[in-house]
């Protein structure tokens, strides 16, 4: 199994014929005081697979689509090594081939959905020297899920049109461009992401708004106008009702814990170019 060789986090971009199912890989060497008792994960309609070792056991889990805030606390500096594997909204659909409606919201154990990927992803964890040998190893496991797409046309176009607006389109018009009734599309989106189009929607919206929130704090009026906000005090009502605090509360105490896994390929760009 492998050991801390310098840095705590070490994030991975996938290959780039996985990027559509998995945002990034990322192996952690926590200490005592890397997460704070507050650290709390914001819903994103994203699913996560990980596996963790304690100093006894690998502990391996799924964890379904992030509908609501999960309030981690200082349980990850418990770990001697930990590794996300961060998926797309429809990432997990595409892995484990099961209707999404009954992970979203759980943390589950992955060896109980999914015994043969929890096999391999386990002797991946415990026989890695590095992490370059973890990551490839994953990536060639993973990769055999991805050969032939399960996900619709109709929800990969619904996604794009409603990531394309930041959140700010009515489901009927999401409807209208895949071709589907409402009723079909949401269909697909609790089969294979986990929650109906509005909720994703409005998920989508949220996290648009935490991604500027880390580059201009201060300006929240203006922020909520950008977000499509009637005025402040609805931005201010829906934030907290998705993450339970304030946006200040959020910006204060909580926005060191964000992450943007696309900022990974942003990076990566630059350097190509």
């Amino acid at each position: 199994m492998i050991v801390k060789n310098g840095k705590q986090f070490n994030m991975f971009p996938s290959h780039v014929e996985l990027r559509k199912y998995i945002v990034y890989y990322n192996i952690v060497f926590p200490e005592n005081d890397t997460f704070m008792a507050h650290y709390t994960l914001m819903p994103d309609a994203c699913g996560t697979l990980s596996l963790a070792f304690d100093g006894t056991t690998v502990i391996a889990e799924l964890w379904g689509a992030s509908l609501t805030p999960v309030l981690l606390g200082m349980e990850p500096n418990s770990y001697h090594v930990l590794l996300i594997i961060q998926l797309s909204p429809y990432g997990l659909y595409q892995i484990t081939r099961q209707s999404q409606a009954e992970f979203a919201g759980k943390r589950l154990s992955l060896a109980d959905i999914d015994n043969e990927l929890f096999n391999s992803l386990y002797q991946a964890f415990i026989m890695s020297k590095t992490t370059i040998e973890l990551l490839n190893t994953c990536e060639k496991i993973l990769y055999r899920r991805m050969e032939k797409s399960l996900i619709s046309d109709a929800l990969l176009l619904a996604t794009t049109v409603i990531f394309d607006s930041h959140g700010q389109v009515q489901v009927k018009e999401v409807a209208r461009q895949s071709g589907y009734s409402e009723r079909q599309l949401n269909r697909l989106f609790l089969t294979q992401i986990g929650t109906n189009i509005k909720n994703y929607a409005r998920l989508t919206r949220f996290n648009y708004v935490l991604k500027h929130i880390q580059k201009s704090p201060c300006f929240f009026a203006a922020l909520s106008q950008q977000a499509g906000y009637f005025d402040q005090a609805h931005f201010d009502k829906d934030f907290k009702a998705i993450s339970g605090v304030t946006p200040q509360k959020y910006l204060k105490s909580m926005s060191d814990f964000y992450y943007d896994g696309t900022e990974i390929y942003n990076t990566i760009s630059s350097k190509e170019e």
